[in-house]
Order: structure tokens, then C-alpha cells, then sequence
């Protein structure tokens, strides 16, 4: 499950952050090669970005090159800190 110390990784992380603010905007998988002509970004800093949000469970891989978000566990995560509130 995604915890804070991602949550706060991925604010510290621009190039993750816009990564996955592209993923969730077009709802739908989409290859590092589009995401890096979405957001004028190289296709190697976009599958870096790719690579480090795969590894904190943020996104999921379709097929080679092609990722979706999965924003299930920080919905998770951001719910509990709400209501602990």
C-alpha cells in the first residue's frame, strides 16, 4: 500500500508528478512515447518517471512502453489521513 513517505516523495518528484497528472487526465493507458510529447519531455525522463511511480504502486504496466494509473491505494491512503483528521 501506498503510504505518506510516497505521497510526500511524489511532491518532491516534478517530473513524476506531471507523469502521473497526464496518466489520470486521459484516463486511459497511454505510452511513455505519448506522455512525452503530451508533456514535452523526453521519452527517457518519462520512462525513468515511469519506472520510480511502477515502483511505489502508482501506476500499472499494460504492455511494454504502456502504463495506466492506479490510484487506488493513495485514494486509500488520502481517505484515512481525512477522516483521522
Amino acid at each position: 500500500m501506498v503510504g505518506s513517505d510516497e505521497l510526500e516523495g511524489l511532491r518532491r518528484a516534478e517530473s513524476q508528478r506531471q507523469v502521473l497528472l497526464c496518466l489520470v487526465e486521459h484516463g486511459e493507458p497511454m505510452s511513455s512515447k505519448a506522455v512525452a510529447e503530451e508533456l514535452s519531455m523526453s521519452v527517457n525522463a518519462v520512462n525513468i518517471a515511469l519506472f520510480n511511480l511502477y515502483n511505489k504502486g502508482l501506476v500499472d504496466r499494460v504492455s511494454r512502453g504502456v502504463y495506466r494509473y492506479k490510484l487506488g491505494p493513495i485514494l486509500v491512503t488520502l481517505l484515512r489521513e481525512y477522516f483521522e483528521r
